[in-house]
């Protein structure tokens, strides 16, 4: 099998994973499967009785098709005949889809799910989603890179766009934060919510919310402005940045 033939499952499933996962954290179906790992109720094959454990073993079972064709992905690149800037990328990417397994078994063994909202699971929930973040730029990468030139790749990163990243990922994790903190401690209203950000008696992740809309508007901000200089040195429309911009 090819390099991009995988390469392209693995973007295809990564994409599929990562809202297969957000259909479990939207229904609290993170204890689904119990606290066994990898196994759903101590069973292979579980009986899928109720609707979280079919949501929940769904989710475990695309991810593990994810991890097949990564580990595939990887012994291919092995060849002599695979570029080392590509044999990078694609060991980065198995670092992270190794790495985003261990992170959820963690999760699911050590019960951070449901209405856990122990100081672990702060730091597990937005490092969970850094790490999806990156396992799917990457897979998007090699995708981009088996696609285009060498050349094409020097051209799409530079220091703006290490900053965008950056910007991205911090907005991703706060935003996991704030996500969590609504789920398990909610406001009446949004006076109330916003009066609870700021009160020193409040739980920590309720006081961690503002962090969020902050970085977001950083992350806008230099948006805005790298679209408006894209628009005038290279010409590129920029239209839809703006409007994803201002519809956020």
């Amino acid at each position: 099998m090819k390099l991009h033939t995988l390469a392209t499952a693995g973007l295809v499933t990564s994409i599929l994973s990562i809202l297969a996962g957000a259909i479990v954290r939207a229904t609290g179906s993170g204890d689904g499967c119990g606290a066994s790992w990898p196994t759903c109720n101590g069973r292979v094959v579980p009986s899928l009785d109720t609707t979280s454990e079919i949501i929940e073993f769904s989710h475990r079972s695309i991810s593990g098709v994810l991890l097949i064709i990564t580990i595939l992905l990887f012994l291919k690149s092995r060849d002599s005949d695979t570029p080392l800037i590509q044999k990078k990328i694609i060991n980065y990417l198995t670092f992270f889809v190794l790495l985003e397994a261990l992170i959820g078994a963690i999760i699911v063994i050590y019960e951070w799910v449901g209405l856990n909202s122990s100081l672990p699971r702060i730091i597990a929930v937005p490092l969970h989603l850094v790490n999806t973040f990156a396992l799917l730029g990457f897979y998007t990468l090699i995708y981009f890179l088996l696609n285009e030139s060498k050349s094409s790749l020097n051209y799409f990163f530079d220091q703006r766009l290490k900053i965008a990243f950056i910007l991205f990922f911090l907005t991703g994790a706060t935003g996991s934060i704030t996500a969590l903190a609504d789920v398990l401690f909610p406001s009446a209203s949004f006076i109330e919510g916003l009066a609870d950000d700021f009160d020193s008696t409040s739980e920590l992740l309720t006081r961690l919310r503002i962090v969020h809309p902050i970085v977001s508007m950083i992350l806008s901000i230099f948006l805005f402005s790298e679209s408006n200089r894209l628009s005038k040195e290279f010409g590129i429309k920029t239209q839809s940045i703006k409007l994803l911009i201002y519809t956020v």
